[in-house]
């Protein structure tokens, strides 16, 4: 291929210095006519004639005029410079001949080198070699794509053994890379729940242990308090205080029945307080209750009579309700879509297993990066997340939500998490700094420092959470320069309480007078 190349573009070459000597021919040629062409217009002779019969009756007139007097110098001169210029067409007719004929015989070298006929033309010889240039471009893109399809099938290949490794490794068997890929995945799936039903029974077993902890302190403070009511009562064993305590055990229980009792009136007052309800009911007077009870039954037998249509409309729509679901043909229609759909599903079920692992492998990477270059800044931001939130949190951590995708919590002291959504808006505020000022403070460690420009930055926050984040911005203002804009005259006298006169600079803007219009 690239020997065919070298003959191609030495054939151009070839063609080229052909073009050019017959480009001169056909200069040379023009001139010949031209000078003709004139001869023929001074001697008053048929343009037809040949150059050199015009050139004989030339000299003839010239030798004629010698004889005369007045232009004969002239037309000597003139006939002088025809024969200077017939000379010199004749001399370079040769060599432009000759120049011809190593062109055209370089051109059938050429052609013959290409692999084209001798008596081809050169402007059909180079089309021909333009569309072989052009065939060998699409030959060199299908080499190309034949190299992409090999790189994806072996892409692919390495995909499916490393699948069947996995799958051999974990004893999972299958026919095929879908149904090894669809084991996998369950296999995973399983993998999570078992680690969410250990981390669950981990976290039940803790409060188990915190309980027990706490039920042997309240153990131990039971016998301290039994020892000093024996002490206080003047008895010498627990023992003898078992009749007191029966006692107290009644009373205990006579209380229960009063508060029950207070409670049900609690029900009855309908939010008026009980011994005010208690003293309306004594001031009733007896004899008038029969007819409230009596107005009271009335009311209740015209409800009665209004029920029937009431159960004439709900029998109504129960009918309504039986003939919808006796429709056959639209159940008939929906089951044959369903069956439609379940054929699509089942269609698309291995194409999305593949999917789904690919993006479990690259969900794996993700993590991979994101453990070796979130939790330094993760973990920053939670120390910093705990000091401007007084300790109301103890940092920062991640989580998954339910659609298995990873998301931002913060820590209780207890370790409880809360959602982002779940904080309160000063909270989710000092969230967002702390992310922020840990994010700068990543950024300060490789960079160049840069101002920090923060417009009133603390205007969400209360007494005491802007206390706690000043430090964190007085300690970063030591690696770089931070500007704090407000218009709130009291957060300079927190930045004095909290950080001193000298850890910052106070710069008060006058506001400019508007030019007169």
């Amino acid at each position: 291929m690239e020997q065919w190349r070298e003959a191609w573009i030495g054939f151009r070459e070839a063609l080229q210095r052909l073009r050019t000597a017959e480009a001169e021919l056909a200069t040379k040629s023009g001139q010949v006519e031209g000078a003709r062409t004139t001869l023929a217009a001074v001697l008053g002779e048929p343009k037809g004639k040949e150059f050199r019969i015009l050139f004989e009756a030339a000299r003839q007139r010239v030798a004629e005029g010698e004889n005369q007097g007045g232009g004969r110098e002239v037309l000597r001169r003139q006939l002088e410079g025809f024969h200077r210029q017939r000379e010199g067409f004749e001399q370079g007719r040769p060599g432009l001949a000759v120049a011809a004929d190593a062109a055209l015989a370089a051109w059938k070298v050429q052609a013959r080198t290409a692999g084209l006929p001798d008596e081809i033309s050169p402007g059909s010889g180079q089309s021909l070699l333009e569309e072989r240039r052009q065939l060998l471009e699409k030959f060199d893109q299908w080499k190309e794509s034949s190299a992409e399809s090999r790189r994806t099938a072996e892409a692919v290949g390495r995909y499916e053994q490393a699948v069947q490794e996995k799958a051999a490794a974990l004893g999972i068997a299958g026919d095929t890379a879908e149904a090894r890929e669809s084991g996998l995945w369950e296999a995973l799936t399983q993998a999570r729940r078992a680690q969410a039903e250990h981390d669950h029974l981990a976290g039940e077993i803790a409060k188990a242990k915190r309980e027990l902890a706490r039920a042997e302190q309240t153990e131990t403070r039971g016998r301290e308090v039994v020892e000093e009511l024996v002490r206080l009562a003047g008895l010498h064993t627990p023992e003898e205080l078992e009749p007191l305590l029966a006692s107290l055990e009644k009373r205990h229980a006579i209380q229960g029945l009063i508060d029950n009792f207070r409670n049900t009136l609690v029900g009855l007052a309908r939010g008026l307080p009980v011994d005010e309800f208690v003293a309306r009911v004594q001031a009733e007077e007896a004899g008038e209750l029969p007819l409230r009870k009596g107005r009271l039954e009335l009311e209740n037998r015209e409800k009665q009579s209004a029920l029937p249509p009431i159960l004439e409309d709900l029998a109504g729509l129960v009918r309504q309700r039986l003939e919808l679901e006796k429709a056959g043909d639209a159940a008939a229609r929906f089951r044959q879509e369903a069956e439609s759909c379940g054929a699509r599903l089942r269609q698309d079920a291995a194409r999305f297993l593949r999917l789904r692992l690919a993006a479990h492998l690259l969900q794996v990477q993700i993590e991979r990066f994101r453990e070796e270059n979130q939790e330094p800044l993760l973990k920053k931001s939670g120390e910093i997340f705990q000091a401007i939130t007084r300790g109301s949190f103890s940092g920062l951590g991640a989580s998954f939500d339910d659609l298995d995708i990873p998301v931002l919590v913060g820590v209780r002291p207890n370790q409880s998490k809360v959602s982002v959504e779940g904080l309160s808006e000063g909270s989710r505020d000092q969230l967002y700094l702390a992310l922020r000022l840990a994010a700068l403070d990543r950024y300060l460690q490789e960079q160049e420092p840069m101002p920090l420009i923060l417009d009133d930055l603390l205007i969400t926050f209360d007494e005491e959470r802007t206390k706690a984040i000043l430090p964190q911005l007085a300690a970063l203002a030591g690696r770089t320069q931070v500007f704090l804009f407000t218009h709130h005259a009291h957060i300079v006298d927190l930045c004095r309480a909290t950080l001193g006169e000298g850890a910052f600079h106070l710069h008060r803007l006058t506001p400019t007078a508007p030019a007169a219009g």
